[in-house]
């Protein structure tokens, strides 16, 4: 399927799917205008079917160096049958304008866009009074909400936790970005969940940017070009990018759908070459790169070069050139979502100008197991995700269990623990166990028997460390098992054995975020004054994040 794109002088303005008029976002006249000669001085050339102009609002002059203008804050390009909306870049020195019905970021025209006739928007900035080269950043993936009942547990549970967490004074200069999967195949509630976005932090509107998802494109259309268009009704372009500080963020649609069933589409992951072009035009007019981050938003994982879960990213088709683009900057981090568990993945082999490799975040879902418990398929909280800003690098980062104090950050096992439950089926750590009517197999990993067990769902294989220690003393340090080798057995037995799931997703071990210590006892129940300790250093500042836990996680409890 072919994404479109429409190029203004030497600069990259997208072109986004939209079948109708979304929230307004710019001033200007509507579209199909005569065409004017010139605009503030700058002659206006044959063929053009959109112009307009960037303003400062308090200047009243048009602002240059913005991605869309010539200098004159005019931007000028002739746009294909295709084009939807146009939009600009935001520059770090203006506020995020904001739409007067539901708050949020309005960087792009609405209306509909006539190709043939003429077509006048222009956009009014205001400039910040300081920088924000501190800020944090809330990010939120899969709400996938299937009706107006999920819509209202993910407003009371997540959007009531993130206001009730973040604010604070340790959360200023906060912006929010979801990683797709805002509905769930159902377009009908996409109006409901605009309304959810729209809440405030400290008294101050929460700007929240959109990623599409694989069920963000709509089934009953038969070509991806009218798939995406609900949610840019609503949401706006499936490729941007903003700038905030010394950071240059970017959301880009890596869903590329081949066939729909008429209730959902069948798809892989990956980047056509238009976006190619599109994301190379965009990177070129960033100065400085050395100097600043980057973070790229995307839905499905790239790990290594395989996503799993619907699709799967062709290595040979734009995902190293991508993570070669992004470690130009001095740090560079990836945000996806898509699996409905924690990763984190270190690509080593892609270093960055600052000397950190690329860091990709693969997030648990806000709605978890599908709104049906309060876990994810690996037993880790459904939840969100903080991260810390500080100039051209990432100060700290957590995940953020929806109704849990920060500190929750793992669960502790009795490796020796057998679970079963009302339908009887039986697993454990060391040996996996089979369940459901399809006889699903979950995988155990021998050497966990006798063990203590901790899920960390926040962990890497890299920046952190994970100890055991007796009456405040260290006993050793605790090994990690290998990914794809080990089901989580308390929640694949919670969900087998009580929520009767009956789908090879309930009992993961594509990622194995577990770490292992065997006492000398090997009965972890009967050992006394223990602990495990988890300690988070994150890369670029080297802030250490430290957690415990002290109790053993001995049934469904929380899930």
């Amino acid at each position: 399927m072919n994404r479109y794109y429409c190029f203004a002088m030497a600069v990259i303005l997208s072109v986004a799917a939209c079948e109708k008029d979304g929230p307004s976002g710019q001033d200007g006249k509507e579209p199909g205008t005569e065409r004017p000669q010139e605009i503030n001085g700058t002659p206006i050339m044959d063929g053009i079917n959109a112009a307009g102009v960037i303003t400062d609002s308090e200047t009243g002059k048009g602002i240059p160096g913005v991605p869309v203008t010539d200098g004159n804050g005019v931007y000028q390009m002739t746009a294909s049958r295709f084009c939807r909306n146009i939009y600009y870049s935001l520059p770090a020195e203006y506020n995020i304008a904001l739409d007067e019905e539901y708050g949020q970021p309005a960087f792009y025209s609405t209306g509909t866009f006539d190709y043939k006739g003429f077509n006048r928007n222009d956009f009014t900035l205001s400039p910040k009074t300081g920088n924000e080269d501190e800020f944090t950043l809330i990010a939120i993936a899969d709400p996938q909400c299937r009706n107006a009942s999920e819509a209202s547990r993910f407003i009371t549970e997540t959007v009531a936790d993130i206001s009730r967490y973040v604010s604070s004074e340790n959360y200023r200069n906060t912006y929010a970005i979801t990683l797709g999967d805002i509905v769930h195949d159902t377009p009908e509630v996409w109006g409901i969940m605009k309304e959810s976005m729209s809440f405030k932090i400290n008294g101050r509107q929460l700007p929240v940017w959109q990623t599409i998802g694989n069920h963000d494109h709509n089934a009953t259309e038969n070509s991806e070009y009218a798939a995406v268009g609900s949610f840019v009704t609503w949401f706006g372009p499936t490729d941007y990018s903003f700038n905030i500080g010394k950071a240059h963020i970017i959301s880009m649609d890596n869903i590329i759908c081949k066939s729909t069933s008429g209730k959902t589409w069948s798809y892989d992951a990956g980047f056509s070459s238009a976006q190619m072009k599109w994301l190379e035009e965009d990177l070129k007019h960033v100065e400085d790169k050395e100097n600043k981050m980057v973070i790229l938003c995307v839905h499905i994982p790239f790990r290594n070069g395989q996503a799993s879960g619907g699709g799967s990213v062709n290595t040979d088709k734009h995902h190293d050139d991508i993570l070669k683009l992004l470690s130009q900057f001095n740090e560079a981090h990836i945000l996806a979502g898509h699996r409905h568990f924690s990763q984190n993945w270190v690509h080593k082999d892609r270093i960055c100008k600052g000397g950190l490799p690329v860091y990709e975040h693969i997030h648990a879902a806000a709605c978890g197991a599908f709104w049906s418990c309060d876990s994810n398929l690996d037993g880790s909280p459904n939840g969100y995700s903080i991260y810390e800003i500080s100039g051209a690098g990432m100060k700290n980062w957590k995940a953020k269990a929806t109704g849990r104090e920060e500190d929750f950050q793992m669960r502790v096992y009795d490796g020796n623990q057998v679970y079963t439950g009302d339908n009887g089926y039986t697993y454990t750590w060391y040996g996996g166990g089979t369940g459901g009517s399809s006889k699903i197999s979950a995988k155990g990993y021998p050497s966990l028997e006798g063990c203590f067990v901790a899920h960390i769902w926040n962990a890497d294989d890299t920046y952190w460390t994970v100890e055991l220690y007796r009456d405040g003393a260290k006993v050793g340090d605790m090994q990690k098992v290998p990914d794809g080798s080990c089901s989580n057995a308390c929640s694949t037995s919670f969900f087998f054995n009580q929520l009767d799931k009956n789908g090879t997703d309930y009992r993961i071990f594509e990622s194995c975020p577990y770490w292992y210590f065997r006492p000398a006892s090997g009965t972890p129940l009967i050992e006394q004054g223990w602990e495990v300790r988890a300690t988070q250093t994150i890369p670029g500042s080297g802030t250490r994040n430290i957690y415990s836990a002290t109790v053993l996680q001995k049934d469904y409890t929380g899930f």
